[in-house]
């Protein structure tokens, strides 16, 4: 699995300021659980260090949610990304 340079902590950052609300998981192993109330958009992730790299497919897969619910294109996800480091 490959890392990308966007770290945990940025894309918690972004994430928020899309109007995401965070929370922990009730699950082994813990994560994390993003949801947009106004959207009903849910974006699950592993509780990682917010200085690690984000996995590829956890990036691509916050992309995704973000542009299935309009709630942003990738230019604005990533222009986000790059505001939150």
């Amino acid at each position: 699995m490959k890392r990308t340079h966007i770290t945990y902590g940025q894309l918690d950052r972004a994430l928020r300021s899309f109007g995401f609300n965070c929370g922990p998981t009730r699950n082994v192993p813990p994560g994390r659980y993003y949801d947009h109330p106004q959207s009903a958009a849910v974006i699950l992730l592993p509780a990682y260090p917010e200085s690690d790299g984000v996995y590829e497919h956890h990036l691509i897969m916050a992309q995704m949610e973000l542009e299935n619910f309009g709630l942003a294109d990738a230019t604005a996800f990533a222009a986000k990304l790059q505001k939150a480091g």
